[in-house]
């Protein structure tokens, strides 16, 4: 049995694609809409663990991206306009969550650090703050709309019938032709020169929707070659994302610096953008030299080797 975790819906590969698209899809629109409540107040999370709203926005972001890569891997089996009627909204609300969660990330990191400017760090730290609490304004305002709109209605009229529709073919052959060009489009990054961040931000992306997709796919693949790939493209993730979060910091530390906000605090600002500057570029060297060719040769090999012995 190939190895999946809680977000594979594990069915046989031989059972219609539309069966596979209706329980992946309910799945993932149900998770983005129970952390978009979720990310409005302090709540739980399954096992009972308090949680904040900054680690539900973390989780609303990440909800949206697999929601995103499973729209588009059930793309062809899927009515086009409610199908782009949930791509519009859930773009929507990821950019609104990434913004907030950017926020997050950068206070947390200035509550933290030590610094002999203690009275700037201070201030820049409640002025972050009230930041924050504005950045949850786009989301709440998104739940709204939402529950105007009745998502969990929506959801329902998208995935009617789908199961049930004549002439599919089964998931296995699916799954094998929607996955290669995936593999294609990935490396069509992954291959290519890292010259600034965003060329880093797209390979990020990029490796974001292939490991999405390699969870949906995964009941069609050698059970090692997803564990393998899914473990590589999650070290990935995390040494792109020590980057991007640096590198978004000092973005925007820059632009705040810059603007008639910075009062006093502008001279400190641009020392903390430095800083954040000079690390992203030490994180963009190591994950340089940890993406070297002899990885991306064997994480392309595995992939490919895996999607042709499934469709063998």
């Amino acid at each position: 049995m190939p190895s999946t975790n809680r977000w594979t819906v594990r069915d046989d590969d031989h059972v219609p694609v539309g069966r596979v698209a209706v329980k992946t899809l309910r799945m993932r629109l149900d998770a983005v809409w129970a952390e978009l409540r979720a990310s409005l107040c302090a709540s739980s999370d399954p096992t009972g663990t308090t949680m904040t709203d900054a680690e539900h926005v973390h989780r609303l972001r990440v909800a949206t991206r697999r929601a995103l890569a499973a729209i588009d891997a059930f793309g062809d089996v899927l009515p086009a306009r409610r199908r782009a009627w949930f791509e519009k909204r859930l773009v929507r609300l990821r950019r609104a969550a990434g913004e907030a969660r950017d926020l997050d990330v950068l206070s947390a990191r200035l509550s933290r650090q030590e610094t002999p400017e203690a009275r700037s760090r201070r201030r820049l730290v409640a002025m972050l703050s009230k930041q924050r609490d504005q950045s949850r304004a786009p989301i709440r305002e998104l739940h709204e709309v939402l529950t105007e709109a009745d998502w969990p209605g929506r959801v329902d009229r998208l995935l009617e019938n789908v199961d049930r529709r004549r002439r599919q073919p089964d998931f296995g052959s699916y799954a094998s032709r929607r996955f290669k060009p995936m593999i294609a489009d990935f490396f069509a990054v992954a291959d290519g020169p890292l010259r600034n961040a965003a060329r880093m931000h797209a390979l990020r992306i990029q490796g974001k929707k292939l490991r999405y997709a390699l969870e949906i796919f995964a009941t069609t693949l050698p059970g090692k070659a997803v564990a393998h790939c899914r473990k590589s493209l999650e070290l990935m993730q995390q040494s792109l994302g020590e980057f991007t979060d640096h590198a978004a910091a000092a973005d925007r530390l820059a632009r705040w610096a810059r603007s008639a906000d910075a009062g006093a605090s502008r001279e400190f600002l641009t020392m903390l953008r430095r800083d954040e500057t000079a690390k992203a570029a030490a994180a963009r060297k190591a994950f340089s030299r940890w993406w070297n060719p002899a990885r991306r040769r064997s994480l392309r090999k595995r992939l490919e080797q895996a999607s042709k012995r499934r469709s063998a």
